[in-house]
């Protein structure tokens, strides 16, 4: 399987990460380096980018689209998982461990936003879940966990937020924890709502090498986790402070309203 790039061009920019983990040792060392690819950021003009990822104050959203997400059947030929294709606003795009502690972070701040967006139809929005730190710890966590988030999608894309919850939740809290091993986050994901099935893909490695497709998009973009893109570029702001994204988000929705 080759991989697919978005039909917008993308900018292989560096992602801020501005979160203070307690971890010690050279792994952790290690691992944080993978996730986020530096402290401090500059914009184009060499001017460093803003804490707060937005300047000004959003504007009004307008008038909701639609009640519920719209979401696109599993296709191994787009190395992302897809809602509300057909959504006249932004496209938003996430790229993801679920190892990685700033997408932990991440995700505490600022995933009921963007799922609030979603489920009204204001945004297009695309996961990519990578098994990017695997090859950092030399486990398969980073694989299990993108491996059952996918398999999850497969059997119904509604499962995705409490399974993606889920895989986070499973995260250990420093390098020298345990770290759950393939059958332990096969099981998260019984009991965050999936089925035996789901269960059964993750422990024969049935997506793994879809993820490692997911993966080879992250390499060819040169970038860490997490990292978003708004309609193709990379968005600077502050990820693990809440609200920051939601603000850049609305003003992007609001200005293709007025298109």
């Amino acid at each position: 399987m080759t991989s697919h790039k978005n039909s917008r061009e993308l900018k292989p920019l560096m992602t801020t990460r501005r979160g203070v983990l307690a971890a010690g040792g050279v792994a952790a060392t290690m691992l944080l380096a993978a996730c986020g690819n530096s402290e401090s950021k500059e914009s184009k003009d060499g001017k460093q980018a803003s804490d707060s990822g937005a300047s000004d104050a959003a504007p009004a959203l307008p008038s909701p689209t639609q009640s519920a997400a719209v979401s696109v059947p599993f296709d191994e030929s787009k190395p992302y998982l897809e809602f509300n294709p057909d959504s006249e606003g932004p496209v938003v795009e996430l790229l993801v461990d679920y190892r990685c502690p700033h997408c932990k972070l991440f995700a505490e701040a600022q995933d009921e936003d963007i799922r609030e967006l979603v489920e009204k139809g204001y945004i297009t929005y695309r996961v990519y879940p990578r098994p990017m730190l695997d090859k950092r710890t030399g486990l398969t966590f980073s694989n299990d966990t993108a491996s059952a988030v996918v398999a999850s999608w497969v059997e119904d894309p509604k499962l995705f937020w409490d399974v993606n919850e889920a895989m986070f939740a499973l995260q250990p809290e420093s390098p020298e924890d345990h770290t759950p091993d393939t059958a332990e986050v096969a099981e998260a994901a019984v009991k965050a709502g999936a089925s035996e099935e789901v269960k059964k893909a993750v422990l024969d490695e049935k997506y793994r090498d879809y993820v490692a497709t997911v993966e080879e998009v992250g390499q060819e973009r040169q970038v860490g986790t997490p990292t978003v893109y708004i309609d193709g570029e990379e968005w600077q702001g502050d990820g693990e402070q809440p609200g920051t994204l939601k603000v850049e988000l609305v003003k992007a929705i609001a200005a293709k309203a007025k298109k």
